[in-house]
């Protein structure tokens, strides 16, 4: 009698970030199947972000049978099943059995295109289906597929829950963290519970979301000639300096696809990400174009 190794995913993870994935105003949520199918085509977070197991959760995954891969839109960790009923993990997974990801960020310009408060740069953000008790009550859970909430400040943990959760990270783990995801196997609410509570994996395997909003920033056009300014115009005069127009509401920074604003009729450039100026006076951002 011969047996078949057969592995199921036990859970996912998707990183999913707007800058890269909206279509210039379009938004990623609101496109049709084939438009999203389309902006996903090609969509690489490791170009921004890496995502690891820490070193104690990859002797974990192999003390329990389980294989963890990368995917272009984050990772997921596969179970061995068992031989007799393939619905269950070859070796039980105790509710209180966790493992830690490394989220780590790979491109300097991150924080230009993402929608993000400058001053938690540097901070320990922390993404699990169970809170810690260091922290307060409405601190929020990772959320589940689908549920599209964008990750901002409220992520962030306290320098004292940071430490504590950094404990047991090497000094190399630690080299541009922006932040750990912690998933167990039960959680603090059923809805992201990776095991049933019979000992099955969930069925459809567990899959949970980060989403990154793109950051709106005030478009700043630098003229070396006065311009024609018209009150019809997207762009206005800033400061008195008629060299130096800006748009006159924010928009948002996006890799793919092409946002009017016009002057005179005619469109002007959009920004790239890379130059990208903060008034944290005025709680503003600004990219510039030089014309």
């Amino acid at each position: 009698m011969s047996f078949s190794i057969q592995y199921k995913q036990l859970f996912k993870v998707d990183v999913l970030h707007l800058f890269f994935l909206n279509n210039g105003l379009k938004n990623l949520f609101l496109m049709n199947e084939a438009e999203a199918a389309k902006q996903l085509d090609g969509y690489d977070l490791n170009s921004f972000f890496s995502l690891a197991p820490t070193n104690e959760t990859l002797e974990k995954l192999k003390g329990y049978n389980l294989v963890f891969r990368n995917l272009n839109t984050g990772f997921a960790v596969w179970t061995k099943v068992s031989n007799d009923d393939n619905a269950f993990p070859f070796i039980p997974l105790p509710n209180d059995l966790s493992f830690t990801f490394l989220v780590k960020v790979k491109d300097p310009a991150f924080y230009n295109y993402t929608d993000l408060n400058l001053n938690n740069l540097g901070k320990t953000n922390y993404f699990s289906n169970r809170r810690l008790s260091t922290e307060a009550p409405a601190f929020p859970l990772i959320n589940k597929s689908g549920d599209h909430f964008n990750i901002n400040g409220t992520f962030t943990l306290t320098p004292e829950s940071a430490a504590a959760e950094q404990k047991n990270l090497s000094p190399a783990e630690k080299i541009n963290l922006f932040g750990l995801i912690k998933l167990y196997m039960k959680a603090d609410i059923p809805a992201l519970n990776i095991i049933a509570p019979d000992g099955k994996i969930v069925d459809p395997a567990k899959a949970f979301e980060l989403v990154f909003n793109n950051r709106k920033t005030i478009w700043r056009y630098i003229f070396r000639k006065d311009p024609i300014v018209k009150v019809t115009d997207d762009v206005k005069i800033e400061n008195a300096d008629p060299k130096v127009l800006i748009s006159k509401s924010e928009q948002p920074l996006t890799q793919k696809g092409f946002i009017s604003i016009e002057l005179g009729g005619t469109e002007l450039p959009n920004p790239s990400s890379q130059l990208v100026k903060p008034d944290t006076l005025n709680a503003k951002y600004y990219s510039e174009i030089y014309m």
